[in-house]
């Protein structure tokens, strides 16, 4: 009997605990916090009812029950309309260990449940629940998907990123080659700007600014990361809301989908290597010489120096002699170092005026 009690004591306790779990990663309390406090809140109320009972056999079922019961049909007063959401989050986050299908499975059970709001209370919109600036939390589909909530709508899509330990909520921009930081974040972030940053021009809807380069190692995109990223400092780029835009060289390494009816921007991982040319080229400087021998041969020694912080793995250089293009390749650049290699052209290749581009280069 007394087992049974306990069986039957946890389920609600068990939903409980996920109402209040999920209620604090709705409103993005840190992991150690929102642990403390679910277990304060289901826990120790359990304990002294148990003891009240004389911890007698089948006390402990009888105390979860009556505390999680109590604790469900409480809730809703303090929180209308959220409860139904905060165990859909609750159970996504606690079976997380399970990958993202176990994790979507839970959430969708937590929403399915029908549970009391408080009296005579309207579950309220989501979007008006939301605190300013939003960080919306990413939702798991498969293994290489992820769908990240946004607020606003066009152009102005505001949705979190992760860098590091932190969300930074990020402008979507499509028409942003670049993804862009301002100061204030980067001192949120920690990061110091070094005096020898490289600089581009930035085409901004205020006009053209130029910006200091940062090389990060890494960004996250939900539960996907993207590795050795160039960010541009700009303060234009920011607002109260967003702290900068999320670029093409994020936001390219993904197929895009843009769900207007649900307010969610889903990010899936491309297949095979990446071509990283945006973010390494800022950092891998180009160079070569032609040598035009009597007989007509032509061979031309490209030279990459490397002053990215992490290893460029393959660079393909374009060499252009008058309306004709050819390639050269380099492979495994370390930082810090110069790579070279020697190309030999065509016979009679006009090369008396030439150009080098970087065309394609991945980490």
């Amino acid at each position: 009997m007394s087992s049974l009690l306990l069986l039957l004591g946890l389920v609600p306790g068990v939903i409980a605990f996920a109402a209040v779990v999920g209620l604090g990663v709705m409103r993005t309390l840190p992991a150690g916090q929102i642990a403390l406090v679910a277990g304060c809140l289901i826990g120790l109320p359990v304990m002294g009812l148990y003891a009240l009972m004389g911890r007698r056999e089948g006390g402990l079922g009888a105390a979860i029950l009556l505390w999680s019961g109590a604790l469900l049909l409480g809730l809703p007063g303090y929180f209308p309309g959220e409860l139904q959401e905060a165990i859909g989050a609750g159970f996504g986050v606690i079976v997380a260990l399970g990958g993202p299908d176990a994790t979507a499975s839970a959430a969708r059970f937590g929403r399915k449940l029908d549970l009391p709001s408080a009296a005579g209370t309207a579950p309220a919109p989501l979007a008006e629940r939301v605190p300013e600036p939003c960080v919306p939390t990413a939702t798991a589909l498969a293994s290489d998907q992820v769908a990240l909530p946004y607020e606003g709508q066009g152009h102005s899509m505001a949705l979190g990123v992760q860098f590091g330990d932190t969300d930074v909520p990020m402008l979507f921009d499509t028409g942003a080659t670049v993804t862009t930081l301002s100061h204030d974040a980067l001192r949120t972030l920690g990061v110091r700007i070094p005096g020898d940053a490289p600089e581009i021009t930035l085409h901004t809807a205020n006009g053209d600014r130029t910006a200091q380069l940062l090389l990060m190692p890494r960004v996250w995109v939900g539960g996907l990361p993207v590795d050795g990223v160039t960010v541009g400092v700009c303060d234009e780029c920011a607002d109260e809301k967003v702290s900068g835009l999320l670029g093409l060289n994020v936001s390219g390494q993904f197929l895009v989908t843009v769900d207007t009816v649900r307010k969610e921007v889903v990010f899936q991982a491309r297949e095979g290597r990446q071509d990283r040319v945006v973010d390494i080229g800022p950092w891998l400087k180009v160079h070569a010489t032609a040598r035009m021998w009597p007989d007509e041969r032509v061979d031309v020694e490209v030279v990459a120096d490397n002053a990215a912080s992490r290893t460029v793995s393959e660079a393909v250089v374009g060499i252009h002699c008058g309306a004709d293009s050819f390639q050269a390749t380099l492979k495994d650049i370390t930082p810090g170092a110069t790579a070279t290699t020697q190309t030999r052209l065509p016979a009679g290749s006009d090369c008396g005026e030439y150009r080098v581009t970087l065309e394609h280069a991945y980490w």
